[in-house]
């Protein structure tokens, strides 16, 4: 078995594909059609509530009524050396196996049965992973395509914007590291001075694909400068705000929020629980983050607004294990949102906007 959770995956090239033949449409057939790969055309799509929306998980779609509780932004496994580094997923896995359905059974003893993973490639995403801890434990998990930071893998090296976002798109839609698995969003980061070339680069990848998937984009970045940068790329390619999260917001200012969830954009406060923050320096403490809530919710984005403890379970070096714990949300963070929201409100941004943030692609099929 621990090989079989080993990194895999072949060196593949993909087609360089521009933008204006990037996908095919076909008007009659009500479907766009990219090298084989097929979308319900935008003007079919339904507008459902948020029981009846999908989400593709690492054992297939799931709907949103089967959802009891969910962690919008968490990890099971997080590798920092980098997939250039020889120490790169050099772990043992029945370490990381153990540990991981450990803490899954634990949150799915609170009532969680959704994980949002927000771990793509280039930090140690291992999709057959977490396919085993969702047999196990009965959470489901929602597996991110894309590259975080510049960190891209040796079998993309040389590639274009247009070729990366190929490989994505396949993600979204065929499956993942040569199994059938598929992705249910795509995650991208930024430095925290801005975003480099290549991060730029993987930026309109995932612009494209995500527009033509009718995914969602969540970003790493928490500053609100550094953010206004990244969408602007994002919207260059024709990405609607509507699908994007941006993560990591809280070391941002309330009026920075406000502007960006008015563009159509979901807010994410991450770190919740945590003693202290030495990525950002932001605020950890639930009162902060109540208000940073509050605030929205009071402006009228209570559908935009999402908070977790972005907390990962195994982290190899080991040395660089962070401050954080999966299960804070709800044992100690529900019952003040309750108490400072309602039971309805706090409900609608634990569960139901992690539903609608992070449902399946609109176009996918």
């Amino acid at each position: 078995m621990n090989q079989s959770l080993g990194r895999g995956g072949s060196r593949r090239r993909y087609p360089d594909l521009s933008r204006r033949s990037f996908l095919r449409s076909s008007a009659a057939a009500g479907v766009l059609v990219a090298g084989g790969l097929a979308f319900v055309n935008d003007a079919r799509a339904q507008v459902v509530g948020v029981d009846d929306m999908l989400l593709e998980t690492v054992l297939g779609p799931v709907q949103g009524k089967d959802i009891e509780k969910a962690l919008a932004h968490e990890h099971l496994f997080v590798d920092f050396f980098g997939p250039t580094d020889p120490n790169y997923m050099n772990v043992d896995w029945a370490d990381v196996i153990g540990a991981s359905v450990n803490k899954a059974n634990e949150i799915r003893s609170q009532g969680v049965n959704l994980m949002i993973e927000w771990g793509p490639m280039g930090v140690g995403r291992n999709v057959l992973l977490l396919r085993h801890v969702a047999r196990a434990t009965g959470v489901n998990i929602v597996c991110p395509t894309g590259i975080y930071k510049s960190l891209i893998p040796p079998q993309f090296e040389g590639m274009t914007a247009d070729q990366i976002a190929f490989h994505f798109l396949r993600e979204l839609t065929k499956g993942t590291d040569g199994t059938a698995i598929r992705t249910g969003f795509i995650k991208i980061a930024t430095t925290e001075k801005g975003p480099t070339e290549t991060d730029t680069m993987i930026h309109r990848a995932a612009a494209m694909a995500g527009r033509e998937a009718g995914a969602t984009i969540a970003l790493h970045s928490p500053f609100a400068e550094v953010t206004k940068t990244v969408v602007a790329t994002l919207e260059k390619e024709g990405f609607p705000l509507t699908r994007f999260v941006w993560g990591h917001a809280q070391p941002s200012k309330t009026d920075d929020h406000k502007a960006m969830a008015a563009r159509g954009a979901t807010i994410q406060f991450d770190a919740i629980g945590a003693r202290s923050d030495p990525f950002f320096h932001g605020p950890t403490d639930d009162a902060s983050m109540l208000n940073r809530i509050e605030a929205l919710v009071k402006a009228g984005f209570d559908k935009q607004v999402l908070v977790s403890a972005d907390a990962s379970v195994y982290v190899n070096p080991s040395k660089w294990q962070y401050d954080r714990d999966n299960t804070y949300v709800y044992r100690y963070f529900e019952p003040q949102l309750v108490q400072r929201l309602g039971e309805a409100m706090a409900r609608q941004v634990l569960r139901d906007n992690v539903i609608r943030a992070f449902r399946r692609g609109d176009k996918v099929t």
